[in-house]
């Protein structure tokens, strides 16, 4: 049952009480076959009727709902055992959230029309808002023993399937739907989302257009079309039909998002940045925008813009993981190991990485405060087995320097198997060079690091940026 059908069963009410004095039946059809029959020979009654029309639909212009209702309460007296109008005021009651009163005044609707399927959706829907799931259920199967495809219930169903992620029953329903109603608008974008969700993408191109075809202004189905072109690598369509997406809804977050993806897709930086920007203009209070906005200016060397939004994303979503340590990695990068702590602190929260915790010993060792370093890794040592690489390094991080240490330590880094466990331990090895002072060695360790095949690991920046650095610093002693 939806709202709008408020004004389909208030405009029925309207023309039957504006009906001349000499009319002695008047026909419409409201959701399907429900005849309404009106005898119009009281020009008495028929007057206050009209009168009442007016107001109620006034107040229904304005979307009082509250007023609309309140009218109820002194409804001319000739008007007081109409079924369609008891079933408006059950549609008043629901679309203000009166559940309850919905519910009760749908059941008195029954009691003279066991199978009134208006009444019957809106018990159903009351229940489904209400979250009584059994007593939602049991209506909804009501419904379906007289209308199996009953549009209202099945895009009910086809909703709570695809929030539980059953995609193909969430299509079923929805298929269901149009056998009712073919040009339920809603049943179509179901139809078409489920069929999308489930790469079918044929149909869902199909379904999506033809809502198109129905409603031109139909936003969100330029912006799956946009994404189904954008799949086949298609950007610069994709990029058309969001844009025509925005043109009819010019403050959707989503489209925004969208339109920057297929412009970065195609090489459009700036472009792409702006348009993020707006998206954070549309909602300051979502992550997503500035997370988008961290990246593609981190991954064009715009580390200051880059910090900037990654801040953002931690303002906005504390619980979003990979900020903190993207934002502890350029923290160190700048030079503020302080604050590069913290966040590194912060990222081991969530997940017990060693590395973390070699990198915050390794900004104690630039702030010059090699106790607090040991500090920091003592208790992480005893975590560890003592047999592993691990510990092998991070005592070797505590510790004074030991030549015996060291030459233990490479030869384990060089018999490791894992490539990415090898690739990290030869990293904190050139940190340790770096931290040091020993360029030279800094650069043969980071120089094995920057070597490698796209590694999965977070540190492969920091060698990048290490290495670069103990170049400099060694051509300046030459």
């Amino acid at each position: 049952m939806k709202k709008t059908k408020i004004g389909a069963f208030a405009a029925l009410f309207f023309i039957c009480c504006t009906a001349s004095a000499s009319t002695t039946e008047v026909k419409e059809s409201v959701s399907g076959n429900v005849d309404f029959v009106k005898t119009a020979s009281d020009n008495k009654n028929q007057a206050a009727g009209v009168a009442f029309a007016n107001r109620l639909q006034k107040e229904l212009n304005a979307n009082n709902l509250k007023g609309a209702i309140a009218l109820f309460e002194k409804m001319p007296a000739g008007l007081e055992n109409d079924m369609e109008l008891k079933t408006l005021l059950c549609a008043l009651y629901y679309s203000d959230g009166q559940y309850d009163l919905a519910i009760s005044n749908a059941e008195a609707v029954l009691e003279k029309d066991d199978k009134n399927l208006d009444a019957l959706e809106l018990i159903s829907m009351a229940n489904h808002a209400k979250g009584d799931k059994k007593a939602y259920q049991a209506t909804a199967q009501r419904i379906l023993a007289v209308d199996p495809y009953n549009p209202s219930v099945n895009i009910q169903q086809g909703k709570d399937y695809a929030v539980s992620k059953k995609y193909k029953l969430a299509r079923t329903s929805y298929a269901k739907a149009l056998k009712g109603d073919k040009r339920n608008e809603e049943a179509l974008f179901g139809f078409a989302q489920m069929s999308y969700y489930l790469d079918d993408v044929q149909n869902a191109k199909a379904t999506f257009e033809r809502l198109l075809e129905q409603n031109p202004d139909s936003a969100i189905s330029y912006a799956y079309l946009g994404k189904i072109s954008a799949e086949d690598q298609n950007f610069l369509r994709a990029e058309s039909l969001v844009k025509k997406a925005i043109a009819i809804e010019p403050n959707n977050y989503d489209y925004y998002m969208d339109l920057g993806s297929y412009l970065r897709s195609q090489g459009k930086f700036d472009a792409a940045a702006a348009t993020w920007e707006k998206a954070t203009k549309l909602d300051p209070t979502y992550f997503l925008a500035y997370a988008y906005l961290a990246g593609i200016y981190d991954e064009r060397d715009m580390f200051d813009k880059a910090l900037e939004n990654y801040h953002k994303v931690i303002k906005t979503n504390p619980k979003y993981f990979y900020a903190y340590e993207e934002t502890a990695i350029l923290e160190y990068h700048a030079g503020n190991f302080q604050n590069a702590i913290s966040y590194f602190n912060k990222a081991y929260e969530y997940s017990q990485n060693l590395s973390y915790k070699l990198m915050i010993a390794a900004c104690f060792y630039k702030l010059k405060k090699p106790l607090d370093a040991k500090n920091v890794l003592a208790p992480v040592m005893k975590t560890l087995d003592r047999e592993s690489l691990d510990y092998q390094m991070a005592r070797f991080y505590s510790d004074n320097y030991n030549r015996n240490a060291e030459g233990a330590l490479v030869q384990r880094i060089e018999k490791e198997e894992n490539s990415q466990k090898k690739g990290k331990m030869q990293f904190y090895m050139g940190l340790y060079n770096e931290l040091m002072g020993a360029d030279s060695g800094a650069i043969d360790w980071y120089a094995k690091v920057t070597a490698m095949q796209a590694p999965m690991f977070f540190e492969y920046r920091i060698a990048e940026w290490g290495m670069k650095a103990a170049q400099e610093n060694q051509g300046k002693k030459e």
